[in-house]
């Protein structure tokens, strides 16, 4: 093996490529400030996993550069939703640029969990979590969040991303 400084960037996204991550859409809604209405944003993350079984909490990770994360910080709570494999479509849309993603929510088949915030049709399964902390780490925030229901969809097989392209996970045996 080569080894190189953690600081070479690109050393370090080449790295990172070679690990397969789970494709989530980290899904939020909040209150337009003196609107009254409900404004919905969502983010396409492959840096999620469950911390504590008891209690149940979960992290995403999210840029904060990003919209969403601004909708995600000032939130109570989010969803994030487990893509099935027929899914890259979805995924690749919601890591489009906010102002990329204008009528996208008109396009996608979506429900609502108790706190109102969305739920991907066709997504494998989702958690619901109300944000418990946040955690700065360098150009992200980590997003705890202790998860109030478990959303199950009809498949087990999710989307997965590994060296910059989706695709699923074969079983062996």
């Amino acid at each position: 093996m080569q080894s190189f400084p953690p600081t070479s960037t690109e050393s370090f996204k080449a790295l990172a490529r070679t690990w397969a991550a789970t494709v989530t859409v980290v899904t939020v809604r909040s209150s337009v400030a003196g609107a009254g209405a409900a404004e919905l944003d969502g983010f396409t993350a492959t840096a999620f996993f469950t911390v504590s079984m008891a209690p149940p909490i979960i992290v995403v990770s999210a840029t904060t550069a990003a919209t969403a994360f601004t909708m995600l910080r000032d939130a109570a709570a989010f969803a994030v939703n487990l893509l099935a494999p027929d899914q890259a479509e979805l995924a690749a849309a919601f890591a489009k640029p906010h102002v990329e993603r204008a009528g996208l929510w008109e396009r996608v088949a979506w429900d609502r969990d108790e706190a109102g915030v969305p739920l991907l049709g066709g997504a494998t399964g989702a958690f619901s979590a109300r944000v418990r902390q946040l955690v700065d780490a360098g150009d992200h925030t980590l997003v705890l969040g202790d998860v109030t229901a478990l959303h199950l969809g009809e498949g087990v097989d999710t989307l997965v991303y590994h060296d910059r392209g989706y695709g699923r996970v074969a079983r062996q045996g």
